[in-house]
């Protein structure tokens, strides 16, 4: 062990992630020694993954703001009781509250990934002051595209030098396009009781109005006019904006929508669509947008709003079909096109998905990270 750094991960409210199962899986341990602080996060699949991989894990709650001392205090003699060389912190409760109990544990390399936006500016401007704060105790932050970049730069006042512009990755060896008649996704349409011959309007996303799901729903009910059997797939199906999607859902009928809280088989999920559409409501609504470079890495025709990354990378009607934000009509639009135009998709989704292995790669992140541990 002598010579290696070591790291401790922390993250909260996490079932599973695959960027931190890549992340286990591709760090240099002949460099780093790993460890996972995980709150709220007990008996998940991610801490089932970490203790599978011998990966040293800490656990910890936290139920609101009155858990704060404790919680803050519990960090801080974790950090000084196991001497780490970086805290990596990761989502808003682990850098708000472990990046000052690092700082006062004495530790030098203290890293945090900025996962949101500006949904703090749009949503709740009196939370401005918590990343402010975070932002303040950590000696280096990850961007995980120029959206987030900007917004702590140019909004939040924070020196450009202590920026650090990593993109999310993939793991492509998880995303390989499946055939329509593969067993995995005769399977999934099996469980979801999609017919042979249906069309599939796929959506991976958080029922949270920055997602741009009640603009979905209008333009799938103006697409039943044209195509009857289509199946409105709504994955993930679940957040603070439920009750509005659930009243659009009404105007629906029930055998056209099937709602999903959790698909473990997401490859081939993404394998049943006929055309995924994710449409944030602002072009700095997205943070980064990993389901975009998924569904591309899959060679899934797209319509999209150019949010996060995707400002960066798409490019309309060459790797991908933009369309205004908030716009129902152009939603319906668009996804008839498609539909209608599949011969027309072939060199579409060729282009996207040569595009993400370009730039995507998981490789090309862990190297930055461990720059960064150095």
């Amino acid at each position: 062990m002598k010579g290696k750094r070591k790291v401790l991960v922390v993250v909260n409210d996490l079932k599973r992630a695959l960027e931190h199962e890549w992340f286990v899986t591709y760090i240099d341990r002949n460099s780093f020694v790993i460890e996972f602080l995980l709150i709220n996060s007990e008996n998940s699949a991610m801490d089932t993954f970490l203790k599978n991989n011998r990966v040293v894990t800490h656990h910890m709650r936290y139920h609101g703001k009155s858990d704060i001392p404790k919680l803050f205090f519990k960090m801080f003699w974790l950090f000084m009781s196991r001497r780490y060389d970086v805290i990596h912190t990761h989502l808003f409760i682990s850098s708000l509250i472990g990046l000052p109990a690092a700082w006062l544990a004495g530790i030098r390399t203290r890293i945090m990934t900025r996962h949101h936006s500006d949904y703090h500016h749009v949503w709740f401007p009196s939370a401005v002051k918590y990343d402010r704060f975070a932002n303040h105790f950590a000696t280096k932050i990850v961007a995980i595209s120029r959206n987030v970049q900007s917004i702590l730069v140019d909004r939040e006042g924070v020196s450009p030098g202590k920026v650090e512009l990593v993109y999310h990755g993939i793991d492509f060896s998880n995303y390989v396009p499946l055939e329509k008649k593969s067993e995995r996704v005769v399977a999934i349409r099996s469980k979801y009781n999609i017919t042979p011959g249906q069309k599939v309007i796929g959506v991976v996303s958080r029922f949270t109005e920055w997602k741009g799901v009640q603009y979905i729903v209008p333009a799938f009910q103006d697409l039943l006019k044209t195509k009857p059997d289509a199946i409105l797939i709504l994955a993930n199906a679940s957040g603070d904006f439920a009750w509005k999607i659930d009243e659009m859902l009404k105007n629906l009928p029930e055998n056209n929508f099937r709602l999903i809280k959790f698909e473990t088989d997401i490859t081939a999920l993404f394998s049943c669509f006929d055309v995924f559409v994710h449409v944030p409501v602002s072009a700095s609504a997205e943070a980064f947008g990993q389901i975009y470079l998924e569904s591309m890495a899959l060679k899934i025709p797209s319509v999209f709003t150019s949010s996060g990354v995707l400002a960066e990378y798409g490019k309309d009607d060459v790797n991908c079909h933009i369309v205004p934000f908030c716009d129902s009509e152009a939603i319906f639009k668009k996804v008839l096109y498609v539909l209608d135009h599949p011969e027309k998709e072939i060199e579409i989704i060729d282009n996207a998905f040569n595009e993400v292995r370009q730039h995507f790669s998981f490789d090309v992140k862990i190297k930055k990270l461990m720059n960064l541990y150095q």
